[in-house]
């Protein structure tokens, strides 16, 4: 009997390193075969890494009697280049398939918890379920990476998904999280990681506020609650749980907390930073000091906006959107300032602008993806937009003043 079509890899096992991980089902081949594979699915807890946050969900297949035991995980590029691409939208990521003992080592060293919950299909439904990730290990066709509906946990689902034999699998209704917004989902998934967070529902957009298809967002934090209440049913309508059993692999050594130098921590800083900055201008007229912040943060808000145009609009790492975040951060101000900043009255702009960041500030509970962090960024940009408002203001009326005088002066002669 063939189990495997496309992974000749697999055939050339040899040893199956039992003492340290064991088989699900082992001894010798039952007459019902019903230990022939199992397949099972691994749900490994959050890591220290901020790629690891989420935690990560693979499918476990095992064959005693060809001393087969392979897990196949959704993967993509862990090189800085694959990094950098993971924003973009353009990272490679498809199925690959790695002795179990080998895949599992890394979260063992690391401390992370590792449970597996065993699938309860029929034996034509775990082999065709490992033909299908064979076939997607060799398909030459690779996937992109994307928080929409290519990541570990929704391939994984839909894989199992897919090779139920004229059955359906009823999720009896989705956990609460489901229920939620995709930016509250987003939030409890990275919890343990703020910075993950504030990247997330950074470009989110729009998105933050939509409700994505459940599988689609079944994060490894949230599935185990999905597949516990789920059942198979067959065509006569008789019902069987999805999971036939659980174990734990490796047990919680490590917890990871989260960094206490947070976004809320950071940019409650930069505020802090540039109101001093922006009072000491007030009293003792750093010019210069003044100039090197707005240079600073007109490149950060150009930079930024230039980021949020390409990741909303072109990357599809979350979709393409609408993102909120391009009101405050965008390169219009730059472009403005280079054309018409030696126009009089050119200081009114700011004003313009101030009363914008304002609005967009008193509008955060109007959207999931706005939120204090970001408008902390926002209200520094407020306070330098309203300092230069005043202080063309002021210079204007210095400068007419002593128009008045000069015109004055030449009257009197």
């Amino acid at each position: 009997m063939t189990l495997v079509t496309g992974l000749v890899l697999a055939t050339s096992a040899t040893v199956h390193a039992q003492d340290k991980i064991p088989w699900t089902h082992g001894g010798p081949l039952l007459p019902d075969s019903s230990n022939f594979v199992t397949a099972s699915l691994l749900i490994a807890s959050p890591g220290e890494a901020i790629y690891s946050t989420y935690g990560h969900s693979t499918i476990r297949m095992e064959c005693p009697t060809h001393n087969l035991d392979y897990c196949f995980s959704f993967e993509e590029e862990a090189d800085m280049g694959g990094f950098i691409k993971f924003f973009t939208g353009k990272t490679d990521a498809h199925m690959v398939a790695v002795p179990t003992a080998k895949f599992l080592a890394d979260f063992k060293k690391e401390g992370r918890e590792v449970k597996q919950y065993i699938l309860n299909l029929t034996t034509h439904e775990e082999q065709e379920l490992w033909r299908l990730l064979d076939n997607d290990y060799v398909d030459e066709e690779v996937r992109h990476f994307n928080l929409l509906q290519n990541n570990c946990s929704s391939v994984s689902l839909m894989a199992i998904e897919n090779v139920v034999v004229d059955e359906t699998i009823d999720f009896n209704g989705w956990p609460d999280e489901f229920k939620m917004n995709n930016g509250k989902v987003f939030r409890i998934m990275t919890k343990s990681s703020p910075w993950l967070e504030f990247i997330s529902i950074t470009l989110g957009g729009t998105e933050s506020d939509a409700y994505w298809e459940q599988e689609q967002r079944a994060a490894p934090a949230l599935l185990t609650k999905v597949i516990k209440k789920a059942e198979i049913v067959d065509a006569n309508g008789n019902r069987r749980p999805m999971i036939n059993g659980e174990k734990q692999i490796f047990p919680l050594k490590n917890s990871f907390k989260a960094s206490p130098i947070t976004p809320m921590w950071v940019f409650g800083l930069l505020l802090l930073v540039v109101v001093l900055i922006t009072l000491a201008q007030l009293k003792w007229k750093l010019k210069w000091l003044g100039r090197v912040l707005d240079v600073l943060l007109m490149a950060l808000v150009t930079a930024a906006g230039l980021f949020l145009i390409y990741t909303s609009f072109v990357s599809g790492l979350f979709g393409t959107h609408w993102n909120w975040y391009l009101i405050p951060f965008n390169p219009l101000p730059l472009i403005i300032w280079l054309i018409w900043r030696k126009r009089k009255g050119f200081f009114k702009v700011y004003l313009f602008y101030t009363a914008v960041l304002v609005l967009f500030i008193l509008a955060t509970p109007l959207s999931e993806q706005l939120d204090l962090p970001h408008q902390l960024i926002t209200a520094t940009l407020a306070v330098r937009c309203l300092y230069n408002y005043y202080d063309g203001k002021r210079n204007a009326a210095t400068a007419a003043q002593s128009k008045t005088k000069k015109k004055n002066h030449k009257n009197k002669k």
